[in-house]
């Protein structure tokens, strides 16, 4: 865990820790929520550059999540864009930024930005970000084609990711069921559709990696495994997030019929390196 502060140096680990904490207790949605998921359970792959007020409050920062085939990077609060020039950013990685401003100024500032470290290109998508809860949630016939799966499955597991482009090893598709609760749609020993709950705190869980296979597509399967992924959330109590990319309209109306909402858009820049 890397954590660069910008702004004062007067500060204590206990006025650090309470910095970091405060916006998830006001607001338990990303990016706060994976601020602190990836402190508590990534620690070893999660860098953090934040900008402190002389009262100890947290003005802005960067959070900077590393994988093998990747970084995820978000930018949160008004000076967050300036706070980019101190983050570890590795150009030979692609890098997804995730911005929390829907002001054109700051897209087109930061991928100018992310061009002049060194990425080849950037593209810009946007999202909307949706929700669910346990009163809004209404459960689909199809959940119960959907099983939990387990390590157990790994090779099926292998096979369905080669089909939709990402390459894996029998050991990574292991700890990545072992790690993140899946569902999946299993015919004739095939993986047609998965979906799961890829982090999880007691506020919020979020939904993520839907994918069907496109021959099985049309079957209610990717709305069986996403129903079965938002049970387990919101049946505890908690909040279903998830994300969508604009003008997926069919994904948005399973999502729609699932009880979820709209709670904003917001652009995501894909820098390329």
């Amino acid at each position: 865990m890397r954590i660069h502060v910008v702004g004062v140096s007067n500060y204590t680990a206990e006025s650090l820790v309470s910095a970091l904490l405060k916006p998830y207790r006001e607001q338990a949605l990303p990016p706060h929520f994976y601020l602190v998921y990836d402190l508590l359970y990534e620690p070893g792959s999660t860098e953090v550059v934040v900008k402190l007020t002389r009262e100890a409050e947290m003005e802005s920062y960067v959070l900077i999540w590393g994988h093998e085939r990747g970084c995820s990077v978000h930018v949160w609060g008004e000076g967050g864009l300036e706070l980019l020039q101190y983050a570890s950013l590795d150009t030979m990685k692609p890098h997804i930024v995730e911005l929390y401003s829907p002001e054109e100024e700051v897209v087109e500032k930061t991928s100018s930005y992310m061009r002049s470290r060194g990425f080849r290109s950037t593209e810009v998508k946007w999202f909307h970000d949706m929700t669910c809860t346990e009163d809004s949630f209404k459960p689909s016939s199809n959940e119960r084609l959907a099983v939990k799966l387990s390590p157990s499955h790994a090779e099926a597991f292998v096979e369905y990711a080669k089909q939709r482009g990402d390459e894996m090893t029998l050991e990574e598709a292991k700890v990545k069921l072992a790690k993140r609760t899946y569902y999946g749609v299993l015919v004739d020993g095939k993986l047609a559709s998965a979906g799961a709950v890829c982090a999880r705190m007691p506020e919020l869980g979020l939904i993520c990696d839907v994918y069907t296979r496109e021959e099985y597509r049309r079957r209610g399967y990717a709305t069986a495994v996403t129903s079965a992924a938002t049970k387990r959330v919101v049946s505890s109590g908690a909040t279903a997030f998830l994300c969508v990319e604009e003008g997926n309209e069919e994904a948005i109306r399973i999502y729609r019929k699932l009880g979820y909402s709209p709670l904003r858009t917001r652009p995501w820049i894909i820098a390329k390196p």
